[in-house]
């Protein structure tokens, strides 16, 4: 709910309407990309970065599909369509575990329909509020860091292997050495370097074998 929150006050200060913002939010329920978005639209900088910082940034999204798409291959297609459109950070990472856990999977779906709706509904509401009544919030209550605290509680147990932690820290390096870089490019270069990492170990790896 902080996350989604911040993002509805960053939208509209990045001089989106309300609407605007929780348009946005419904489009791309994304809370990275929303966020991205609304620096780089502050920052003034050309749609096409902004529409390639959030696709960069997205690009993780993949990755949880192709996790997911062993466990749901038996699904019609308008199953499979709601699950790609609720895929979040967090979704994946509350149902992944139950999904890989043994036992028949034909229903498993349930969990991550009702995970990913519960989910929904409480972040368009907190962006709702956030583009409504953000400006109310002092700016010493420092809620922006909600944003950081939510992503560090889904990447710790994230880390499982060599290629994940390898990942991690590259991507935290080069977010610091780039921090300078104009339009907020410093994640979408952290962000690649960190994935191209991880995809060359995992390549070692599987080569090994």
């Amino acid at each position: 709910m902080p996350f989604g929150f911040v993002t509805g006050v960053a939208s509209v200060s990045a001089g989106m309407t309300p609407f605007e913002s929780i348009a946005l939010s419904v489009l791309s329920f994304s809370g990275i990309a929303q966020l991205i978005a609304a620096q780089l639209i502050a920052a003034g900088a050309p749609v096409i970065v902004t529409v390639s910082a959030a696709f960069v940034v997205s690009l993780r999204f993949l990755m949880y599909s192709a996790a997911m798409a062993p466990c749901v291959a038996h699904l019609p297609l308008r199953w499979r369509l709601a699950i790609s459109y609720l895929m979040t950070d967090q979704t994946f990472a509350a149902t992944i575990r139950h999904y890989e856990a043994p036992g028949d999977k034909q229903h498993r779906h349930w969990r991550f329909i009702g995970s990913g709706l519960t989910l929904f509904v409480s972040w368009q509401a907190a962006v709702a509020f956030g583009a409504l009544a953000g400006a109310l919030v002092p700016a010493s209550w420092s809620l922006d860091f909600a944003v950081t605290l939510s992503f560090i509680a889904l990447l710790v147990p994230a880390v499982r292997s060599r290629a994940d932690f390898a990942a991690a820290v590259v991507a935290g390096a080069v977010a610091l050495v780039s921090a300078g870089l104009p339009y907020r490019l410093s994640l979408v270069v952290a962000s690649i370097a960190g994935i191209a990492v991880g995809m060359a170990l995992e390549l070692r790896k599987e080569a090994r074998k």
